[in-house]
């Protein structure tokens, strides 16, 4: 009987409880990031200032900024 409760069940529950835990977690961070008005950041690869993804342009593979200098 202890085999069967030990050995069987309990790596079983414990499984199942990792990993509704984990989902819980992983659900918790992704709203907290959905429902923050912080913004996501990128690196300008000519003046390596950080600037909203919004603001940049992708120019042969480098993420430029929309300052006149870094456009030329």
């Amino acid at each position: 009987m202890n085999f069967i409760i030990f050995g069987v069940l309990a790596p079983i529950l414990y499984w199942l409880i990792r990993m509704a835990i984990k989902n819980f977690v992983i659900n918790f961070i992704n709203n907290a990031k959905r429902n923050s008005g912080v913004k996501n950041m990128t690196q300008c690869s000519k003046c390596k200032m950080f600037v909203d993804e919004a603001d940049m342009q992708i120019v042969d593979g480098d993420f430029i900024c929309t300052k006149p200098e870094c456009k030329k």
